[in-house]
Parts: C-alpha cells; sequence; structure tokens
C-alpha cells in the first residue's frame, strides 16, 4: 500500500504528464524568461526545470548546453520537494550539496535560486531557477523578482489549459446556440402545422397534443441538461422558459413575469450600473431586436456576481405576428478571470521592464514598436504609449534612426548585431551599447528584440586609463610611450607624402643644481613651465613630449630645410629668455637642443642624430641648439 508522500508524488507526476510538454522542442515563450532571468541577476545559467520520476528535464535553458540531468543530483528537486523558493548562498557550506557531482565538476555549481512552478490544481511540477559559479546572496528584491518571473513561467505553463477550456466552452455555446435556434423553429414550425391539421382532422387532434407533450418534454429535458441558460417569453411577456442554467443565474424560484426582471441585480458589463427595463435582454428581444453576445453582469444574494453573454432574437409566426422573445445566456465568468490573469501577468513583465537599467524595446517588421519600456522617457524624453505603432524614425527622429538603419535591416535578415553610439539627449550625453535579436519562428523573422544599455561609466573610465598610459603625470605632455606611436605615425605620413621630418632633443640647462637649490618642487615648477613654454612655441600639428627627468623632446612634421631647423632652434631659446618665475623667485633658465633632419626619415637614424647634436650643443656651452642632417 502507498504512504501518503508516494500517493502526493504520483498525483504530482500526472499533473505533469497531463501538460504534455515534456521532451518538446526549446519554445521562444519560455527561452524569453530564462533570458530575462539570467539578464536581470547577472547570472551565467537559468532554467525552467520540471521534475519528472527519475530526471528533471529543461524546457528552457540559459548557460547548459544538456536538456536535463538525473533527478538524484537536481537542486530543483529539493525547491519541488519543499514546494516553495530555495536558496544555497553556497553549495560546498550546505551538506545537502558539497558533495555534488553538479558542485564538483561541471558547471561547480557554487548559488543556486530556485521558485517552483505549479500547475493550476497546485501541484509542484518544476521551478524557474537561476545559477552561478560563485557564492552570493539574494535579498528581498531578488527573491520577490524570482517568485513574479516564475509565475509568469507557471502562466505560461498552464496557459495551454485555460485555452483549450476556454475553446471548448465557446464550441458548445455556438453549437447549443444552433441546436436552440433549430429547436426553436422547429417547435414553432410544428405547432403551427399541428393547428392546422387540428382545424382540418378534428379526429387527430389528441394525437397531435400527445406528441406535442412529447416535444415539449424532450425539448424541457435538453433544456435543463445543458449549462446554458435559456429564457423565453410569450407575446405578453410573460416567461415561458427558464431552465435550470438560468434559474441558478438568477436565483429565480420558478416562471414569473418579464417585470420580475427589474427586481434582480442585472448590471452592465462593468458591474456597477444597473440595466434599466428598456436594456433587459428578453424585453429588447420582444420589441424585435437581435442580440448577440450582449455582456452582462447578474448579480446573486448569496453567490459570486457572474459574467454572462446574452443572445436574444423575437420568435415569429407564420405569418410575421411576434409569438415572443428567446435569450439564450452563457456564463464567461471563468474566462473573464482568465483574461484578467492575462492582464495581470502581463502587467507584471511590464513593471519588471519598466524598472531594469536598460531599454527593452520589440518592433515588428515594419520597423513599428510594439513594446517600448519607460527609460525611453527617462532617456530620450519620449513616452512609451506614445512610441507604440509608431516606426523608428517616426517615434525617435530620423537623426536616431540613421546610424540604426544598417543594424536593424541586418536583424530583419535573420543576423543579431551590435552596436555603439553616442548620444546626447536632454542635456547629457550616453555612450548606448544595444543589441538587436530577430525573433524567429519557424525561420521567419517575426520581429527584433532591442535591449540598450547605458556604457558611459565604462567608456570614460577606458578614456581615462588610455590618458594616464599616454600622458607624463607631472607636466601633462604625452609620454614616452606616446612619443614613440606618434614618431612611428609621423614617420609613415612623412614617407607617404615623401616629406622631410626632423626631431629635436632639449635639455634644461644645469637642472641638477635647479633641483639642489629650490628642491624637488620648485624643480618640479621648472619642468613644468618649460614643457608649457615648449608646447607654446611650436605648431599644434608638432608634438612635444616628456621622456624623463629634465630630457625632452619635439616631433617637427613638414620642415623643408635644415635651415628651418635652425630657425625652430631660436624661436625655442627665444622662448626661454625670460626668466622663470619659482616661488616667488626670478630664475634664469636656458635649454641645449639637438635636431636631426631628414628627407627620407627612419626612426633609428632621426634618434642617433637627434642625440649627436644635442651633446653638440652641449659641447658648444649650452643655451644653444644644433642640427645635423641624419643618416648623412
Amino acid at each position: 500500500m502507498l504512504s501518503q508522500q508516494e500517493l502526493a508524488e504520483q498525483e504530482r507526476i500526472s499533473a505533469l504528464h497531463r501538460l504534455n510538454v515534456l521532451d518538446t522542442p526549446g519554445e521562444e515563450r519560455f527561452d524569453r524568461f530564462t533570458r530575462l532571468a539570467a539578464a536581470a541577476f547577472g547570472v551565467p545559467i537559468a532554467l525552467v526545470s520540471l521534475v519528472d520520476t527519475d530526471r528533471q528535464w529543461f524546457k528552457s535553458c540559459i548557460g547548459i548546453d544538456s536538456p536535463g540531468t538525473p533527478r538524484s543530483v537536481a537542486f530543483c528537486s529539493h525547491a519541488v520537494a519543499l514546494d516553495d523558493m530555495l536558496v544555497v548562498p553556497d553549495t560546498q557550506l550546505d551538506e545537502r550539496f558539497a558533495a555534488n557531482p553538479l558542485v564538483t565538476g561541471a558547471p561547480h555549481v557554487r548559488f543556486y535560486a530556485g521558485q517552483p512552478v505549479r500547475s493550476l490544481d497546485g501541484q509542484p511540477l518544476g521551478t524557474l531557477c537561476i545559477v552561478d559559479t560563485r557564492p552570493r546572496m539574494l535579498d528581498d528584491a531578488g527573491r520577490r523578482m524570482l517568485r513574479d518571473l516564475a509565475q509568469l513561467v507557471q502562466d505560461e505553463l498552464n496557459r495551454s489549459v485555460l485555452v483549450a477550456a476556454r475553446d471548448a466552452a465557446r464550441h458548445e455555446l455556438i453549437e447549443l446556440n444552433a441546436r436552440l435556434e433549430r429547436r426553436v423553429e422547429e417547435r414553432t414550425r410544428e405547432l403551427h402545422e399541428k393547428n392546422h391539421a387540428l382545424e382540418q382532422e378534428m379526429q387527430q387532434r389528441q394525437a397531435a397534443r400527445q406528441a406535442l407533450r412529447q416535444k415539449q418534454a424532450l425539448l424541457d429535458a435538453v433544456l435543463e441538461s445543458v449549462d446554458v441558460g435559456v429564457l423565453a417569453c410569450d407575446a405578453d411577456g410573460k416567461l415561458s422558459v427558464c431552465n435550470r442554467a438560468a434559474r441558478e443565474f438568477q436565483e429565480l424560484d420558478g416562471v414569473a413575469s418579464i417585470d420580475r426582471a427589474a427586481h434582480y441585480a442585472l448590471y452592465r458589463d462593468d458591474g456597477v450600473t444597473p440595466l434599466g427595463a428598456d436594456e433587459l435582454p428578453l424585453e429588447r428581444a420582444l420589441l424585435g431586436e437581435r442580440i448577440q453576445d450582449m455582456p452582462i453582469v447578474v448579480g446573486g444574494s448569496s453567490a459570486a456576481p457572474r459574467r454572462v453573454l446574452a443572445s436574444g432574437r423575437p420568435l415569429k409566426g407564420l405569418g410575421g405576428e411576434t409569438l415572443g422573445a428567446v435569450v439564450a445566456l452563457k456564463d464567461v465568468s471563468e474566462l473573464y478571470a482568465s483574461r484578467t490573469l492575462a492582464l495581470e501577468s502581463e502587467e507584471r513583465l511590464r513593471t519588471i521592464a519598466d524598472n531594469v537599467p536598460a531599454l527593452i524595446a520589440y518592433l515588428d517588421t515594419g520597423l513599428r514598436y510594439r513594446f517600448a519600456n519607460d527609460r525611453y522617457r527617462e532617456w530620450f524624453g519620449v513616452r512609451c504609449d506614445t512610441m507604440v505603432g509608431k516606426t523608428v524614425p517616426e517615434a525617435m527622429g530620423e537623426a536616431f534612426y540613421a546610424p540604426r538603419r544598417a543594424a536593424l535591416e541586418r536583424c530583419l535578415s535573420g543576423h543579431g548585431s551590435y552596436l555603439e553610439i553616442e548620444e546626447e539627449r536632454r542635456g547629457r550625453k550616453r555612450v548606448i551599447s544595444t543589441t538587436y535579436l530577430p525573433h524567429l519562428r519557424d525561420g521567419k523573422v517575426q520581429g527584433i528584440y532591442v535591449l540598450s544599455t547605458d556604457a558611459t561609466s565604462s567608456r570614460e573610465y577606458e578614456r581615462q586609463l588610455h590618458a594616464l598610459a599616454h600622458s607624463d603625470h607631472l607636466t601633462g605632455l604625452p609620454n614616452r610611450r606616446s612619443y614613440e606611436e606618434r614618431l612611428v605615425q609621423a614617420i609613415a605620413r612623412a614617407r607617404r607624402g615623401a616629406m622631410p621630418l626632423a626631431l629635436a632633443y632639449l635639455d634644461v640647462d644645469h637642472f641638477k643644481q635647479i633641483n639642489d637649490s629650490l628642491g624637488h618642487a620648485g624643480g618640479d615648477a621648472v619642468l613644468r613651465e618649460f614643457g608649457r613654454r615648449l608646447n607654446a612655441a611650436v605648431r599644434v600639428t608638432d608634438t612635444v613630449a616628456r621622456l624623463a627627468g629634465d630630457e625632452f623632446v619635439i616631433v617637427l612634421e613638414q620642415v623643408g630645410s635644415p635651415l628651418e631647423c635652425r630657425r625652430i632652434g631660436d624661436k625655442l631659446l627665444e622662448a626661454m629668455q625670460a626668466p622663470f618665475e619659482i616661488e616667488g623667485k626670478q630664475l634664469p633658465v636656458t635649454a641645449s637642443i639637438g635636431f636631426a633632419w631628414s628627407a627620407h626619415p627612419e626612426q633609428a637614424t632621426l634618434a642617433h642624430g637627434a642625440d649627436a647634436a644635442l651633446y653638440a650643443a652641449k659641447r658648444a656651452g649650452r643655451n644653444t641648439a644644433s642640427v645635423q642632417v641624419a643618416g648623412h
């Protein structure tokens, strides 16, 4: 005899198998939730896991290639048994999982959080879970988000059951309405035929009455057995038919006058506004109006209100005279509740999307927005509700669309793309990184998913790192590394344009004595002023750099001759003539300059020539410039 726990497990497995989802192909409607979970929590692995008898099978997975695992090692099996959220901050510290092969081996699970997803009757079928390869904690906000996402997955799992029930009910209503109309028409026709026959042959009256009673009994039996409420009245408005379903809807205790309907709680579709006497479906049908699926709410004193669709028509005799009216009432309360749940699910998804720090949108194949989150208003000042239905250039402007056109067209051809653009909107500059993913169904593009993040901070950090790596911290001039790169580039340009190039080495004369007398702070001030004067004395196309200590270098492009180098040297020496103002003292500072000039520049010969020219200037007594033609 099975234990209560074993019986409960059998019921759970039966509920899982009734969904007919195990071993089905992957579906985008589930994959979007695992992608969203992985992105929202910043984890490498997210799964929609269904726990079968001896295995866990993944309906959707991000970060794992396997379609499932044995149940014996499945974390999700514990969450299903617990029937509540399971969070394992560090698997190596949890004796239940420390020796698990998924922890000790690939994928090296260190963190797990799983929220059960259930069937309509409350059976835990599996989980939406997130997995990381490093320990971490899950705060209350994270738990709420995981529960919300799991509820969306749960709604999606059970949607086929709800849709099947809705379609069956709708089909049944159509068939019953058709049968009812046929039966009412048949009954009316037969009544006329019998009446005519009675006038012609009085001897057949008793047989006709018996046949009529039999048919009436059959019709009454059918009407009493169906779940569609049926109300009919004669030409005077007196109720002639009120079947079981109609009595249950309105809590009637017997056949009554049509006026009695005014005493019952009948409301418009809003459930608040009472129906007037001229709005009652049976009254309207009696006046000759055909009614199709009129939504009304029927209130009751002892039960919850019901939402009903009313369809009715007048009953006419063969001569066109009014015989009465009939109304069919179909209870659609469950269908309305299902629609409400779907709307609530959409609201939850909208809330999550609006609070993710990224732009999220969906475009159809005509590049029209079908969804956009609230970040568009924050970043661009465009409300998402005004974007829906508009194309990208209509909603965001041609300047926004133009640089993105190629990426969008590539996505429409079935290929994902990535784009990084600097935008300035609402007085703020942002570097926006955007991923475009095609929405594919049966190999055909249905639309485009758009995810954009703000990469401004990371790009600014990269720029600062680049500046630190290529600038001298004391003078702000390019450093040795930057100088070497720019020299190589200048030589390449000179060779392409067949233009000469000059390189100048400069030293501050007697800098050691300056440094010893003023101290390092004073010496640093001299170097900063020296670099500033050099930079001000040359063209913006020339490169002034500090190599080390008091050693400076200048790369001079398009210098026509060695004589021009001498004129540049005189200009540089002149820039140093004014005394340096250092710590309130007037300090004379001079420089030694060595130029190397070449019509066919090479890096090694230029450097060797400039160094030799610098030493020649020092031997000549300093405070002078010397020029050498490199390679001669």
